[in-house]
């Protein structure tokens, strides 16, 4: 019952918002009308955790055969981390929107609201038909959303190609569903089966874009703040919530060592892009990028716990960042003071993200505690380049609320370091969040005196259609092989479409029935 409260105080939102633009578009009161509803779904979802585990099913769907079980949804502790982190970043969303250019914008609150409803039906699935339902519902609000936003055509195909990646991942997550009804016993994500923890990995991996390494499009929409970054941030935590879900046993493969290799080695790569680039929100895909692959490393050292708190200090952590457009002295404090959160310190967010009963190479540990540096780094960077703005310039009302949305980002990535879920009050691996700190500062201390460190534009952050790279050039052959393949098709049928296409018709038949023939001798 307090899942479906949760759900109404959003989708109702929404809809009250969509039919007011509709019928009574010079309606005031519309952005208060948001903020409200989002802020009972957050309180609703912080008294989930009087009845936590709850449970809440749809209806069995039909026929039987195929939809074995029907949507189910779970709040357990893992996911209550994501869907709170989802519901905090929503209403900063709207808190915030005050002070932005384009204040009011009914449609782009409704669709925070709806995205946040999404989500946390998202983070919730219990089993794979759940899942991909809401997958599909965040991936055509994505394409539908930045297909109307850009014209050009190489643009444009980025875009696909990015919806393209996301289905083929909710294609795996179905090929995992059919593999353990298969082995007889159909897939849920409380107990999944052995046989299926490698499919469900892979396609976390896809849709978060780790292997093969992609980056979504980013820069040419116009969807900067606001619902753009809720977007980015419910499209992933729709995935991460996936890897703590994936059985350990299932994770026993012999081509999971060159998976591990992969993923720290991606995790380097994005983590110096967002450390070296000048412009945050065009940086954003490299910083999602290194902290899903964070959570990746957790998931395949067995640490499910370790996987969310990396999750969840992407989403809140992020949020704040992204959601930023306006800063005085004391929000950028703010800011800075929330690395100490994505340190892995005792009684931290991120305490238990490198917690683990196996050892690793101690080349390994280099990679991956230097891509964590750099990621606070670039963060600590970022944060220092946000536009300083007098405050006095704005009305009482938005001098309170914006630094307001702000501040419960903030509260809740402490909250979660010590209160609601499973990682809450851990000590962690204390050793290596305090080397991780030290190597913060030290590349916070280079930066400035290191000019390949500190460039003056960032000429190598261009819109992946202008990319020259290896990972553009393998987009590249795939599309020259798309096109070829087109091209084909419409070659064949033009000539069974003309005059002669009865003619090529019959020579067909006759080729396959004599290759039957062939065959049945």
């Amino acid at each position: 019952m307090l899942i479906l409260t949760t759900l109404s105080f959003l989708f109702l939102g929404a809809l009250a918002l969509l039919l007011l633009r509709l019928f009574n578009p010079d309606f005031r009161y519309s952005w208060l009308l948001a903020v409200t509803s989002i802020f009972f779904a957050w309180v609703s979802v912080l008294f989930w955790q009087i009845k936590t585990p709850l449970v809440f099913t749809l209806p069995a769907w039909q026929p039987a055969i195929l939809f074995p079980n029907s949507p189910d949804f779970l709040a357990d502790q893992l996911s209550w981390a994501y869907a709170f982190s989802l519901a905090t970043v929503g209403l900063g969303t709207l808190l915030t929107a005050i002070a932005r250019e384009n204040f009011p914008s009914s449609p782009a609150w409704a669709g925070t609201l709806a995205l946040s409803g999404i989500g946390i039906l998202a983070v919730l699935a219990e089993n794979p038909l759940a899942l991909v339902l809401a997958w599909t519902a965040i991936d055509l609000a994505e394409l539908f959303t930045l297909l109307a936003s850009v014209q050009e055509r190489k643009l444009r195909e980025r875009v696909v190609i990015s919806f393209s990646m996301r289905v083929i991942g909710s294609g795996f997550l179905i090929w995992a569903s059919l593999v353990s009804t298969a082995a007889g016993t159909p897939l849920n994500f409380i107990s999944a089966s052995k046989e299926s923890g490698i499919y469900m990995l892979i396609a976390a991996g896809l849709r978060l874009g780790v292997f093969p390494m992609h980056l979504p499009f980013k820069t040419e929409s116009a969807l900067r703040r606001g619902y753009g970054t809720m977007l980015r941030l419910t499209s992933a935590a729709s995935s991460l919530i996936l890897l703590a879900r994936i059985p350990y046993e299932s994770l026993q493969s012999p081509f999971i060592p060159y998976v591990f290799v992969i993923v720290a080695l991606t995790a380097l790569y994005s983590s110096w892009m967002w450390f070296r680039a000048s412009d945050t929100l065009d940086a954003r895909p490299y910083w999602l990028l290194g902290m899903a692959s964070l959570a990746l490393i957790a998931t395949l050292r067995a640490n499910p716990v370790g996987s969310v708190a990396w999750g969840t200090a992407l989403i809140l952590s992020g949020g704040m960042l992204f959601l930023s457009s306006l800063q005085n002295k004391w929000l950028n404090r703010l800011l800075q003071l929330s690395l100490i959160a994505m340190s892995a310190l005792p009684f931290t967010l991120t305490a238990t993200g490198w917690q683990s009963a196996d050892t690793l190479w101690w080349a390994y540990w280099l990679i991956l505690l230097s891509a964590q540096a750099l990621l606070l780094a670039g963060y600590y960077r970022h944060a220092q380049r946000v536009k300083k703005t007098d405050f006095k310039s704005f009305s009482s009302l938005s001098r309170f609320i914006y630094p307001l949305g702000i501040g419960i980002i903030f509260f809740s990535l402490f909250l979660l370091g010590i209160w609601g879920w499973q990682g809450a009050r851990a000590i962690g691996v204390w050793y290596l969040g305090i080397a991780v700190s030290i190597l913060t500062l030290i590349f916070v201390w280079l930066r400035p005196r290191i000019r390949s460190l500190n460039p003056l534009e960032a000429h190598w952050l261009k819109p992946n259609t202008e990319e020259k790279t290896k990972t553009g050039r393998v987009y590249g052959l795939f599309w020259s092989l798309y096109y070829f393949l087109r091209r084909l098709s419409r070659l064949i049928s033009n000539i069974l479409e003309s005059d002669g296409g009865i003619l090529w018709t019959l020579l067909f038949i006759i080729l396959f029935a004599s290759l039957i023939a062939e065959g049945i001798r």
